[in-house]
């Protein structure tokens, strides 16, 4: 089992853009996490960054650390892990 960090190997960008709207948008979000995740890539800053969680090749589980949670409070900041 291994954690894979997609900024640190970008490889696995498209993989992790079907699994984690997958477990936590409705269809109409998926745009928004597929743009998040692509653009969390080129990033100034340490966040937001995106998390798959792998075991013999199967994604089981993802986690994700942005500054908002997708909300109008930016003074929040949250985490959301998801299997």
């Amino acid at each position: 089992m291994r954690i894979i960090n997609i900024r640190e190997q970008v490889e696995y960008k498209d993989k992790a853009i079907k699994y984690i709207p997958s477990k936590w948008a409705s269809k109409e979000n998926l745009r928004l996490y597929e743009d998040c995740i692509t653009h969390s890539l080129k990033a100034n800053s340490d966040l937001p960054v995106w998390y798959l969680l792998e075991n013999k090749g199967e994604s089981i589980g993802c986690a994700g650390l942005i500054t908002n949670n997708f909300i109008s409070r930016m003074d929040l900041w949250t985490f959301n892990c998801f299997n």
